[in-house]
């Protein structure tokens, strides 16, 4: 077999061993952990939540929250806000001290809010190819009452999913 050829056959060979490529991959397989849990919480809810809302309810939780362009928020947001863009915020009762992910169906950034402060994020993971869930954003969060705020959306409706982390170790 001539050089070229043995090249050619190699590149061949070697082109065969690679995995598929990351558009072949299943929908919602790129995220760092399992989010069947979140996509499901994300696909029940129904009805809207407007922005401002206070919720009774704890984590595991979930609402559709109503944005508005350049809505106005509690605390400024770390990343500068796009007044051209969706905005809101949802605000729920303590939860238990520990790890949450905070998950939302599109494209948008995400502050928590404790103490009048933005919780610093621990992790974070997405997949833009995955229908109904965008990204999951890890935070540890005390027992008190907690903020979430939502801007840079794209539309004036987001779900957004609210767990406690069951996925690893910190």
């Amino acid at each position: 077999m001539t050089p070229y050829r043995a090249g050619v056959v190699g590149g061949l060979l070697l082109l065969a061993a690679m995995p598929a490529r990351a558009a072949d991959a299943p929908p919602c397989s790129k995220f760092f952990w399992p989010v069947d849990h979140e996509l499901a919480l994300l696909q029940a809810v129904k009805a809207d939540t407007a922005s401002g809302t206070t919720l009774a309810a704890a984590p595991p939780l979930a609402v559709a929250l109503t944005l508005a362009v350049g809505g106005a928020l509690p605390v400024s947001s770390e990343k500068p806000s796009d007044p051209a863009k969706f905005s809101g915020y949802v605000a729920f009762a303590a939860p238990a001290a520990g790890d949450y992910l905070v998950s939302l169906s599109a494209e948008a950034w995400i502050d928590v809010i404790q103490d009048g402060r933005p919780v610093p994020s621990t992790q974070h993971s997405g997949d833009p190819d995955c229908p109904g869930l965008r990204k999951s954003v890890r935070f540890t969060l005390t027992g008190k009452p907690v903020t979430i705020e939502i801007s840079n959306g794209a539309t004036d409706r987001i779900e957004l999913a609210v767990t406690p982390w069951f996925w690893g170790a910190k």
